[in-house]
């Protein structure tokens, strides 16, 4: 395939990193963009000049011939798009987690299987240098077995009116599941977890979570997860994990302090791995990810990257935290689908 026509559908925050990206690859096209509202347009067109504006994506599938589809909606609005997409022949990329239940993840799944359609996750943290070098290490087996992942990734509370739709689990923490399944290669056998919101009233929304994970090989992942740092941090996340094996220890921390802005009322620390720019083009880990997909979508090979049992898997462990935290008890994975199902 020597051009990639694709359709971006949901214009939010994450957007414009997506769009940028797509127009700095030669081998791309972005034909059509789709949001219900038309606001988010103009930036797009700017950058997309000949891309047609679709305010329903049913009628874009129906107008547009497009090799693949860059899915950025809130997790619960993915579902009938990826469909969708499928129905009309077409590779999907959606933005992770790949739905908010296990029962519509696997749906998504199986709906790949049935129409021999790419379906790739962003779990993008597979193509950060850091992460992906961890991996390499252990997979060379100097580092033993792994015997405990502590994983902190706490957001600015800026960002909760955005997120607050769902547990953080399944917007931070989902990348410290899928890093622990990946780095581990093992399943979460049982979760046990808590979680709070700022207004004590349990129907609120959490801003807090935690949870520990309990592998088949005794492994265990601790998760720390919430939208509590304050507009004056020095950064917009605080990012730690320390991985503790039999033969030695692994840390990564971000922001690192690489690059240092301070000015009179607050300083920066910039976190250049998770992505920048250099003269102009967007580089880092989701250039990577997005050069893979499209990779994958030219030569019709599906992702050894970004596998979507792996994204399947991920959910389930997240759906196991929200899940232990709302009833009180621990969450055993073999039990998830009596429990979707309500017996």
């Amino acid at each position: 395939m020597d051009n990639i026509r694709i359709g971006i559908i949901g214009l939010g925050r994450f957007a414009a990193q997506h769009g940028r990206i797509w127009r700095q690859m030669p081998n791309v096209e972005v034909v059509a963009v789709c949001d219900r509202n038309p606001d988010q347009f103009p930036a797009f067109k700017e950058w997309f000049p000949k891309a047609e504006c679709y305010l329903d994506w049913e009628r874009m599938f129906e107008q547009e011939q497009l090799d693949a589809v860059d899915i950025l909606t809130p997790e619960h609005l993915h579902v009938e798009p990826v469909l969708a997409a499928f129905q009309a022949g077409v590779h999907v990329f959606v933005e992770k987690p790949l739905a908010h239940t296990p029962k519509d993840a696997n749906l998504l799944l199986q709906a790949a299987i049935k129409y021999d359609r790419l379906l790739v996750t962003g779990h993008v943290l597979r193509f950060d240098a850091r992460y992906a070098a961890v991996k390499q290490e252990l997979a060379e087996g100097r580092m033993g077995a792994i015997r405990s992942i502590y994983a902190k990734r706490n957001n600015g509370k800026k960002f909760f009116p955005i997120y607050n739709r769902i547990n953080p689990v399944f917007i931070l923490g989902i990348h410290d599941i899928d890093l622990m399944h990946w780095y581990m290669e093992d399943q979460v056998r049982e979760v046990t977890a808590v979680g709070t919101s700022g207004s004590g009233h349990p129907a609120s929304p959490a801003d807090v979570s935690w949870a520990m994970l309990t592998f088949t090989k005794g492994g265990v992942g601790i998760l720390e997860n919430n939208w509590l740092l304050p507009d004056g941090a020095p950064s917009f996340a605080d990012v730690r994990m320390e991985i503790t094996a039999s033969e030695g220890m692994i840390e990564i921390k971000e922001p690192e302090s690489g690059v240092v802005y301070a000015g009179n009322t607050k300083t920066d620390l910039l976190s250049l791995h998770s992505g920048y720019e250099l003269h102009g083009r967007m580089m880092g880990p989701l250039a990577a990810e997005l050069e893979h997909f499209a990779h994958c979508v030219s030569s019709g090979r599906q992702s050894n990257i970004l596998r979507t049992t792996d994204a399947l898997r991920a959910v389930q462990v997240a759906w196991a935290v929200q899940q232990s935290a709302e009833l009180g008890r621990p969450i055993l994975l073999s039990a998830l689908e009596s429990l979707e199902s309500g017996n």
